[in-house]
């Protein structure tokens, strides 16, 4: 899982800088969120959404999650990738995480990509030591915060 997420770093990295493009054509920042799956967990982390098939968002967020569960702290690695089918001011999306623990996919609405909600189901892949299996219903509200976004006026 490590070296996965190193991987696709590595490529996002690649493809932000050797493309030429306009800064709101690629946007990327910090990520905050709040997330229920089994317990509560604050989220945090980094993502890059790049523009793809005209007004389409393709967005991948690598984040921990800092988590209480079943009365023990954890940290636990994740990568998402959110699909955006249009860049209205508020749209539907669909969502796909995975931890080493669980896949989730999920549907949510957005305002603007800078704020969303979702709601999904994680299927259990593995088990965490000394806790039961973190699967179920999910439901997420996340921050986005651009910090390379430049208003055409």
């Amino acid at each position: 899982m490590k070296s996965f997420i190193v991987n696709t770093l590595f490529l996002i990295s690649f493809i932000s800088i050797s493309n030429s493009t306009k800064a709101q054509e690629i946007l990327y920042g910090p990520t905050v969120s709040y997330q229920y799956q089994k317990g509560s967990s604050i989220k945090t982390g980094g993502y890059l959404a790049v523009a793809i098939l005209g007004e389409n968002i393709l967005k991948t967020d690598v984040t921990a999650n800092f988590t209480w569960t079943q009365k023990k702290f954890a940290v636990i690695p994740e990568l998402a990738l959110s699909f955006y089918p249009e860049s209205w001011v508020i749209a539907p999306f669909v969502r796909t995480e995975i931890t080493p623990y669980t896949f989730t996919p999920k549907v949510g609405v957005t305002l603007v990509t800078l704020v969303d909600l979702d709601f999904g189901y994680g299927f259990s892949i593995a088990d965490k030591q000394d806790y039961l299996p973190l699967k179920g219903f999910s439901a997420s509200l996340r921050f986005n915060i651009p910090l390379n976004y430049k208003l055409n006026l």
